[in-house]
């Protein structure tokens, strides 16, 4: 009976050895690799083109990565970060599929997907890669340009928008470090560690706090679009603040139309959308108590 069992025994180890070993052998011949093989830190420019033809471009230059199509304006660093690490640095694994017809099953088809991405290094070095569907959450499926092989990674196409808007720093118009703050009722400006009014009284602590709170924190959604921009144009805004730092003087224009809520900074030639908090945070603020009143 014993030997039986040890017979038993050696046998399924002796399968298993078989079964798994070549696989292991294959794993260790084809190690996972990135999409592309281009290093991250040479990438100077990001192209992104969607299924209905828009396009957006980012381009890196000595302040950071940047929007042409915005006049310059700063992108967010580290949603870039994330697209070029899912392109240059993530291990794929093994393919999925490689077949022409799984290409247009998988939307990664050079007709057929729902992004293509390309980036390019300041040698003039082009690489690109298609984005299709998505097998599960936070996933997609991609294809690098001119290879059969799919695979799917760690990504998702919303995080690659097709439009300049979805690829700005949100905090691009937040004061941080005021010296003097105005708006519609009072003038605040600060000495040191110390605020006061126009007439020379402290402001309220805590409605200080909620100014000082709105403006570090103030966040940008998005950009109008035309339609939006001419009809903000003839409008008056709701109410505006003007801050003083050691970067210069602000001027910021808060807006409503149709339900949605802006703000637009003298600096820039574009409103930019913003959350109904935001908004309200900063438009609900008590002036008698900002001016040191009860």
């Amino acid at each position: 009976m014993i030997r039986t069992l040890l017979l038993i025994l050696v046998i399924q180890c002796a399968i298993t050895a078989a079964v798994y070993w070549p696989q292991e052998r294959l794993a260790a011949e084809n190690p996972a690799e990135a999409l592309l093989s281009v290093a991250a830190a040479t990438v100077t420019r990001i192209s992104i083109t969607d299924a209905q033809g828009a396009e957006v471009e980012l381009l890196r230059t000595h302040a950071g990565w940047t929007l042409p199509g915005l006049g310059g304006l700063r992108a967010d660093t580290s949603q870039v970060d994330r697209l070029l690490e899912a392109m240059t640095g993530v291990r794929h694994g093994f393919p999925v599929a490689s077949s022409v017809p799984a290409r247009q099953r998988f939307e990664v088809a050079d007709y057929h997907y729902q992004r293509r991405i390309r980036l390019a290094t300041a040698e003039g070095d082009e690489s690109t890669v298609l984005l299709g569907t998505a097998p599960a959450f936070q996933q997609v499926h991609a294809r690098r340009a001119n290879r059969d092989p799919i695979y799917s990674l760690p990504f998702s196409v919303f995080d690659a928008p097709a439009n300049a808007g979805g690829w700005l720093d949100r905090t691009l118009l937040r004061v941080v470090d005021p010296q003097r703050v105005q708006g519609d009722g009072f003038q605040l400006t600060r000495e040191g560690n110390h605020w006061q009014s126009a007439t020379g009284a402290s402001p309220e602590p805590r409605e200080l706090e909620a100014l000082l709170l709105g403006l570090a924190n103030l966040q940008v959604d998005g950009i109008a679009d035309e339609d939006q921009r001419r009809q903000l144009n003839a409008r008056q805004p709701a109410f505006s603040l003007a801050t003083g730092d050691s970067a210069g003087e602000r001027r910021l224009g808060f807006y409503t139309l149709e339900g949605k809520q802006f703000v637009r900074d003298a600096r820039y030639d574009l409103f930019f959308t913003l959350s109904a908090y935001d908004f309200d945070r900063l438009r609900t603020l008590d002036v008698d108590r900002l001016n040191g009143g009860p």
